[in-house]
């Protein structure tokens, strides 16, 4: 059989093909560099009056019509390529292999397949994988570089996009699965998946990373978790001179004081400290303030709150304080509006403020441990699957001993599966400070709780 005369020069065709996988490579890299530019960035660009930015910010917000843009661009160019090789190219090849004595059919099946890969190869990695690396490291120069095309590549074909989106809704509908809004909202798990990289990326440093997990978590805690205890709370009753607590409230260094009266159930108001001052120096002493007078409104809320509803109400309310009350109206503790800031930027000390650890790492498998410290941040930090009703390890070990302690009965060592605990301190019938020494994992003993003899050291 004669060889196709339409065959072309060799040189052309190919040119053809790079200036086409060129086109590939272009839009594949809009696509990623648009998607990934740094959004705040481009918004104070954008303010700022560069119009490219302001086209980035345009384009990304209509996120549909631009994929389908790319999508399109995408498509036609490796159409293109792929026609144009399987007409030219594959029979440039077919009629060399058919001079060497091979059948022309069967030539041209392997120059389509010998050309298929080949075309696949390179598109691959010039037409996608390339631009795409390099759209990432330089995602806001080249969004800036493309967009201008983009813009106008949509407008041009608005109609075929037109024509696209009617299709696929029209078929969705038939199928029964059209939805108004078929793209799905973003999980908090995902997000935690793009911080966990963006941080291995350096986009986000630990101090980012940490803020962000902790905003996550924050809607997740009940207010229990995080409230100063009753029996750490510093309170005056009302009923009390003002010499007997004067000097306690002084110490506290706390700027709100909760008042009570007759008993700490019956909490009747907030003591400001700065206006006591006031008050103090227009009187000429501390011990003739008439307390009763300064005294502001109390907001309660329930210890089963979420931390976020707490916060929000807090800071409609404009209160610094709360006083969290149990399902019986029963004080259990107070909160501030630091305490609850602390739970998403962590700790705040005044300078001169001791810090005491709540988790204190004495060896490998060795713990000291404030009686206050919560049940989840010991299960967190040790590794740990405590289970209990309680919140703290005071309620907990409390819970395994089935008794009050008194400072007298320490040291006492009780242990459950997964570690043994020797209690070093109880003050006002609340353990104070533990020791905790873990179990070696394949230590499978089933769970128990009673009291040892106390080893004198």
């Amino acid at each position: 059989m004669d060889v196709d005369p339409g065959a072309g020069s060799i040189a052309y065709q190919l040119t053809v093909l790079v200036v086409l996988t060129l086109i590939n490579a272009f839009f594949s890299g809009s696509e990623m560099a648009v998607v990934s530019v740094n959004k705040n960035r481009i918004h104070r660009l954008a303010e700022e009056g560069n119009k490219r930015a302001a086209l980035v910010e345009n384009v990304s917000e209509d996120s549909t019509k631009f994929l389908s843009t790319i999508q399109v661009a995408i498509t036609l160019a490796g159409f293109a390529s792929s026609a144009f090789a399987a007409n030219s190219i594959s029979q440039v090849l077919a009629g060399t292999l058919a001079q060497k004595g091979i059948s022309y059919t069967l030539s041209l099946a392997i120059s389509n397949v010998v050309i298929t890969m080949l075309l696949a190869y390179f598109n691959l990695v010039i037409g996608e994988l390339v631009p795409k690396r390099i759209a990432l490291l330089y995602a806001e120069k080249y969004s800036m570089m493309c967009i201008r095309i983009i813009y106008v590549l949509s407008k041009i074909i608005s109609p075929v996009l037109f024509l696209l989106s009617a299709s696929t809704n029209g078929l969705l509908k038939l199928l029964g699965l059209y939805h108004d809004e078929l793209e799905q909202d973003v999980s908090e798990e995902e997000i935690k998946s793009m911080l966990e990289t963006g941080t291995e990326t350096g986009v986000f440093n630990d101090i980012e990373k940490e803020m962000i997990t902790s905003i996550f978590s924050f809607d997740d805690k009940r207010v229990r978790e995080v409230m100063v205890q009753r029996q750490d709370m510093v309170a005056v009753d009302l009923n009390d001179p003002v010499n007997e607590y004067i000097d306690e409230i002084l110490l506290s260094k706390h700027s709100r004081i909760p008042v009570y009266e007759e008993n700490i159930d019956n909490i009747i108001g907030i003591l400001s400290m700065k206006d006591f001052a006031i008050k103090a120096k227009e009187v000429g002493s501390f011990y003739d303030v008439d307390v009763r007078e300064l005294l502001k409104p109390v907001f309660f809320a329930s210890e089963n709150m979420k931390t976020d509803s707490v916060f929000k109400e807090m800071q409609q309310k404009s209160q610094k304080v709360a006083i969290i009350v149990d399902e019986y109206g029963g004080v259990s503790g107070m909160i501030t509006m630091e305490d609850l800031v602390e739970e998403i930027v962590g700790d705040i000390y005044e300078d001169d403020e001791e810090i005491e650890i709540p988790i204190r790492r004495i060896d490998k498998d060795s713990f000291e441990v404030l009686g206050s410290a919560l049940l989840n941040d010991i299960n967190e930090d040790l590794h740990m699957h405590i289970q209990s009703d309680c919140d703290t390890l005071s309620g907990y070990l409390t819970e395994l001993l089935d008794r009050i302690l008194t400072p007298a009965d320490c040291p006492i060592d009780v242990e459950d599966k997964e570690a043994r605990y020797r209690i070093l301190s109880v003050e006002d019938r609340v353990i104070t400070k533990v020791s905790v020494k873990l179990k070696p994992k394949e230590e499978t003993k089933p769970e128990e709780g009673g009291e040892k003899d106390a080893e004198e050291d």
